[in-house]
């Protein structure tokens, strides 16, 4: 009797233990399923792996040797990208080596010139050009606003706080001028050197003292103007937007004014050219490759 009481007991209290288990599993794996359900926003691979079977970009190629052959510089070099690297040994006193460059020596009232005899410091004898009082000499070539330059130079005078010795870029026929004035300052300047507003940083420009030897250079890359010093950047424009306003493809050089007077060994170009000029000057020297599809019609037509 006992027994039998026990078994309806335990069938009448089962539904009630088991239900409220159901309901709690069920409602434990109810938001499981809905982080599933978002899951669903993710991309599904084959969308990922469609995106690695687009063709590269076409890139144009670069006729190296046309274009360093159109040059007369000691060395030179284009990269894949269309950046040509030149280098101008003037150490050697190699004459055909200023065919790239303006103005020519007798033009320059010796403001330029080579070095003779036994020129040179107290206890060296140095070979190559010779700068003096002011004037301006730049490479023939065009270029874009992507190019940097570097003089090897050694210094053979005391120039005062005034004086400008600066790697500069012009463009707009030569009515503006930047320039890194002896790896320490970043200059405007008009045509004859002189500085057009403040300087930076804005203090006196650093004089070169007698017998200096050093590298100093400028860069011009994304709008912006770099002084350098030994391959180092001193100063930078990139605070004042009104410094390389509306700059465009130029030429680079040297600039100087005042009491300068020293020996110029190397310069160094690195940029891409101006395609005006490459299209004017060099026609075929860069070319695109064919595409898929033309190659394509091409195999058609031969066959």
């Amino acid at each position: 009797m006992r027994s039998r009481s026990r078994s309806i007991l335990l069938g009448a209290l089962l539904p009630a233990l088991v239900l409220p288990a159901v309901l709690l599993v069920g409602f434990t794996l109810a938001p499981t399923s809905a982080a599933f359900a978002q899951d669903g926003d993710i991309p599904p691979a084959e969308d990922a792996a469609n995106e690695s079977d687009l063709p590269p970009p076409v890139l144009p190629r670069y006729d190296e040797e046309t274009i360093v052959d159109h040059f007369h510089a000691t060395e030179g070099s284009v990269d894949e990208e269309g950046r040509v690297h030149l280098v101008y040994r003037f150490s050697t006193k190699d004459s055909t080596l200023l065919e790239d460059w303006t103005p020519e020596l007798k033009d320059s009232k010796r403001r330029i010139r080579w070095s003779q005899g036994y020129e040179g410091t107290w206890t060296t004898v140095e070979h190559g050009l010779v700068i003096a009082d002011e004037g301006i000499f730049l490479h023939k070539a065009q270029w874009q606003p992507d190019v940097e330059i570097s003089v090897e130079y050694l210094s053979m005078a005391s120039s005062g706080k005034k004086d400008v010795l600066a790697a500069i870029y012009a463009w707009d026929r030569g009515r503006k001028i930047v320039g890194g004035h002896y790896g320490t300052h970043c200059l405007r300047l008009d045509g004859k050197m002189r500085p057009r507003g403040r300087p930076i940083p804005a203090r006196a420009l650093s004089p070169q003292a007698v017998e200096d030897r050093r590298t100093f250079g400028l860069r011009i890359a994304e709008g912006i103007a770099h002084a350098l010093n030994n391959g180092h950047v001193t100063a930078t424009s990139e605070e004042n937007e009104k410094f390389t306003k509306d700059i465009e493809p130029g030429m680079i050089g040297l600039g100087w004014k005042g009491r300068v007077n020293g020996f110029i060994f190397t310069i160094e170009i690195e940029g891409k050219l101006d395609p005006e000029y490459l299209e004017e000057h060099l026609p075929g020297a860069v070319t695109m490759p064919p595409t898929e599809k033309t190659t394509t019609k091409e195999t058609a037509k031969r066959d």
